[in-house]
């Protein structure tokens, strides 16, 4: 397969992710009377923080909004990449690799932190994005822009 589509798929896994890490957050029942004392006694415990008062709570809601907005825009971004392997290999491939690296120690927290699933999801992600790096050659002739087609 050719490194663009790589992308794309591991952009979808990402948005997969995202869809699914999101309704879990939302949607996520109590699992008993002992987590919902851990979660009132986050609620409950406040304290100042640069001048605001926040609680637990509050800080493990931002973190996994955070997140929900972090899988966004790396789904975005290998989006965007999977077009930038096609007309600009070389300048792609930095690119991939950082995201790449990201994955890999996003596949590191989710196995040792919370559970399969996202575990998984970070490997499919990372395989697709290691295919698409042996996949791009520096030596491939890159598509011709919009504007260099016009030109030509």
């Amino acid at each position: 397969m050719k490194p663009w589509i790589w992308l794309r798929v591991a952009s979808f896994l990402q948005a997969l992710g995202t869809v699914g890490h999101t309704m879990a957050s939302f949607d996520s029942p109590s699992r008993g009377p002992g987590e919902e004392a851990v979660f009132n006694v986050m609620r409950a415990y406040r304290f100042k923080i640069l001048g605001l008062t926040r609680s637990h709570w509050d800080f493990y809601q931002g973190y996994e909004l955070s997140i929900t907005v972090t899988f966004a825009i790396l789904a975005v971004l290998m989006w965007q990449l999977s077009s930038l392997s096609r007309t600009a290999p070389e300048h792609a491939r930095p690119l991939i690799i950082t995201v790449l690296i990201c994955e890999i120690f996003m596949g590191i927290i989710d196995w040792e932190y919370f559970f399969a699933g996202p575990g998984v999801m970070s490997i499919l992600i990372a395989v697709c994005l290691v295919a698409a790096l042996f996949t791009l050659r520096s030596d491939q002739t890159p598509l011709a822009t919009p504007m260099e087609s016009k030109a030509g």
